[in-house]
């Protein structure tokens, strides 16, 4: 059965692959970073056996620990995400400005093969802890921080304005992939694409998820759905 259920993943992801290289113009994925890019600070065996911990490195987000990097914080190689654009957009400041996690997972952005311009982070949160609600403005890279819970597709329209000197991206080939499901819903009739990630591992209390993005999640599935637990899966 487990065989059977590989199979079906990677025809999809094949298929879903062929369909985007035939549209027009370049992609662009954007990730989350808390539970997203990263899992639960310290967390792996059993329930997060693929998350990589870094020991002494701060990761400040719910309450802190060391830098526990998901499936997908450590690479997105053999995704659709290396043949697009790529950059961050997150509520949080990922542990301030200068932080040895912003270093890391700008390192683990470059090296999974996607195309990261530039390596400067903007958004409220630049130079620490500042979150208000996101305009298109704040986006002057793909790396945005400090972006208030449902403001996300802001930045991210930001974001293409930005890169339009060095690239044409239609909207129908932006992703968001988060943990947050009202991160995702406000993607809905603005012509982007957005998916909630994490939902095998969940934490029901906080609606948050705990292993992270697993590469089997990354699939340039058009519309915006969300996980099965929080609300039937839509696709608009």
């Amino acid at each position: 059965m487990a065989g059977a259920l590989a199979t079906l993943l990677v025809v999809t992801s094949a298929v879903c692959v062929a369909s985007l290289n035939r549209s027009q113009g370049d992609c662009l994925c954007l990730f989350d970073v808390d539970r997203t890019l990263t899992g639960q600070q310290d967390l792996t065996s059993p329930k997060c056996s693929q998350n990589q911990v870094h020991p002494g490195i701060k990761d400040t987000a719910y309450g802190g620990g060391d830098l526990t990097l998901s499936q997908v914080g450590q690479s997105f190689k053999g995704t659709f995400c290396t043949n697009c654009f790529v950059g961050i957009v997150t509520a949080g400041d990922v542990s301030g400005a200068n932080s040895q996690e912003r270093a890391i997972l700008v390192q683990h952005l470059q090296s999974s093969g996607g195309k990261l311009p530039v390596t400067e982070w903007s958004g409220p949160s630049k130079s620490g802890e500042a979150r208000r609600a996101c305009t298109p403005q704040d986006a002057q890279s793909t790396l945005v921080t400090g972006c208030l819970d449902g403001t996300k597709q802001e930045a991210a329209k930001g974001i293409v304005a930005w890169l339009a000197s060095r690239a044409s991206i239609p909207l129908s080939n932006v992703w968001l992939f988060d943990d947050r499901s009202m991160n995702i819903k406000p993607f809905r009739g603005t012509g982007m694409n957005a998916k909630q990630i994490s939902c095998a591992t969940r934490n029901p209390q906080m609606q948050i998820g705990v292993c992270g993005a697993t590469t089997q999640e990354i699939l340039p599935a058009p519309g915006v759905s969300i996980c099965a637990d929080e609300e039937d899966q839509v696709v608009v």
